[in-house]
């Protein structure tokens, strides 16, 4: 059957489509004054519209003495708290970039990151101050450190949000709106990170998108820092429509359900992996979570078994289980306006492509674009997409026809419902068949002991690859290979077996954003073979 290109529907209407994320913000905080912006659920403590624009549009003009304009780089290092968003509104109101570091990254990688974006100021909280200091050692840096808490070195942010004689009168500066002004660390799972550069039109798109096809989320939870393109999308999302961002640290599946239930929330956003922390919870009756609508997830495949259990757990709210990137943000999604069915009764599908957006299925060896059912290399291209990487060439990362090169493998069916099956360089090869990793992963996730599993391919003679895991196990826990791969095998197609067996772990070796390193991983199960 022959290729063809998805298109995502046309936008009703252009909006924000000449604003700049400063004035976004600013704007959005005095329309919505009076309701709750944020808050800090470990904490019971909230915060109004009023008082982010107050408090942000202090250090802004306390920035702007500091000589900051578009030129600059301000790097936020934190934890989520009540104070990290002020800085971040701050720079844009100024037309600075900003970007940030979660503060548990280990040394030896942020100092590499922090290298890449070279930061005229870093926002840090106390307890990460050290680890600030040691992540510039030897770069040859001398940013200015503000500290959030107590210092007796560094400036204190509470010194930079008290009164200012013209905040009255203080506006956001205008900008180009296709200047960078947001920017993400890529995840680093196939080289050294890079730095993602989005402009304050590309990232608006992002929520345009969303916005006009019927997703308001209303008061939203969420767990990732500013580091990860979810934390800031979500914060962005709330000034949308003015609902709140609820956010807390990483807990246990019942807190997660107290919370939903005392804030009476509307939306939640966490991984597939963590949503087994819900469902695996105990006294799930005791808690009401009526007022949720939308679990939102995505990232990596999520089974049907665990679908089913989230759509029992949440009998009044619908699992969204989207796809997208940090370099182009959403790509496909169920959107509840126009295919509600499509999403019950495709549940492995991520959706159809999103406003905007073209979708194109190839093989990448030869550039033909493939038809429905054909798998092949995921290509992109939407007003979202990101401006480049920053201080690199980025025109390989795009085909001759401009699309992103997203380096997914996926296919589309009949009712042009795209499938994501794996990442092109994590696929392996046993005898004539393609093995996806993450199809075999999420399997084995299924049984009750184990925590993480990661499936790599194992080299065998006449066969290529074979797959083989290795396998984090839950505490207290105790099982054999044997008995998991007997578990594999009754709900695998025989390509798929765990021929090269299984190996237990205490933890898998990771990226700065969480990601397995496969190779790392590879090269010690060869090891244990010899």
């Amino acid at each position: 059957m022959a290729g063809k290109i998805l298109h995502g529907p046309k936008k009703r209407a252009a909006l924000l489509e000449m604003t700049s994320l400063g004035e976004f913000f600013f704007n959005q905080a005095d329309r919505f004054g009076s309701h709750i912006c944020q808050v800090d659920a470990n904490i019971n403590k909230s915060e109004t519209y009023s008082s982010v624009k107050q408090r942000s549009v202090r250090l802004a003009i306390a920035l702007r003495k500091k000589e900051i304009t578009s030129k600059d780089v301000i790097l936020c290092c934190s934890k989520n708290t009540i104070d990290n968003t002020i800085p971040i509104l701050a720079a844009l109101y100024l037309g600075a970039k900003v970007v940030n570091l979660d503060p548990t990254l280990g040394v030896r990688n942020s100092r590499h990151l922090v290298s890449l974006v070279c930061p005229t100021i870093i926002f840090v909280e106390d307890s990460s101050v050290g680890f600030i200091e040691s992540s510039l050692e030897q770069t040859n840096l001398t940013p200015t450190i503000i500290v959030f808490g107590d210092s007796d070195e560094y400036e204190q942010f509470s010194e930079l949000v008290r009164p200012q004689e013209d905040e009255e009168e203080f506006r956001p500066v205008k900008v180009d709106i296709h200047d960078t002004a947001v920017m993400f660390f890529s995840s680093g799972t196939t080289g050294l990170p890079k730095v993602i550069c989005h402009s304050h039109y590309s990232f608006l798109q992002m929520l345009t998108i969303g916005q006009e096809y019927g997703y308001n989320y209303g008061s939203t939870l969420h767990f990732t820092t500013f580091y990860w393109i979810s934390g800031m999308a979500i914060l962005a999302n709330t000034f949308m429509d003015g609902s709140a961002r609820v956010f807390c640290d990483d807990v246990d599946g019942e807190t997660i359900l107290k919370i939903i239930q005392d804030y009476k929330l509307s939306a939640i956003f966490m991984a597939p992996v963590y949503t087994y922390k819900l469902t695996r919870a105990e006294n799930l009756s005791k808690y009401d979570t009526s007022s949720l609508r939308y679990l939102l997830t995505g990232g990596t495949p999520i089974s049907p078994e665990q679908t089913k259990r989230l759509n029992n757990l949440f009998e009044n709210g619908e699992i969204i289980f989207g796809y997208g990137m940090t370099e182009v943000g959403r790509i496909s999604s169920f959107y509840p306006e126009t295919n509600k069915k499509l999403m019950k009764i495709k549940p492995s599908s991520c959706g159809q492509v999103a406003p905007e957006t073209s979708v194109k299925i190839v093989d990448p060896g030869t550039e033909e674009v493939l038809g429905p059912n054909r798998e092949g290399a995921i290509r992109v291209k939407s007003p979202s997409v990101m401006v480049g990487y920053y201080n690199l060439d980025s025109s390989q990362c795009f085909d001759s026809d401009g699309f992103l090169k997203t380096g997914d493998w996926g296919y589309y069916d009949e009712d042009k419902c795209l499938y994501v099956v794996g990442r092109l360089r994590e696929m392996f090869k046993y005898k004539s068949w393609h093995i996806v990793p993450s199809a075999i992963e999420g399997v084995i996730l299924e049984h009750p002991a184990v925590k993480e599993a990661v499936v790599i391919g194992i080299p065998r003679e006449d066969d290529g690859e074979v797959p083989a895991a290795c396998v984090v196990l839950k505490d207290g826990c105790v099982v054999t290979n044997e008995e998991i791969e007997r578990f594999v095998v009754e709900r695998v197609p025989d390509r798929e077996k765990l021929r090269g067996g299984v190996a237990f772990a205490t933890e898998l070796p990771k990226t700065p954003t969480g990601k397995v390193i496969r190779e790392e991983v590879q090269k010690s199960f060869l090891q244990l073979l010899k």
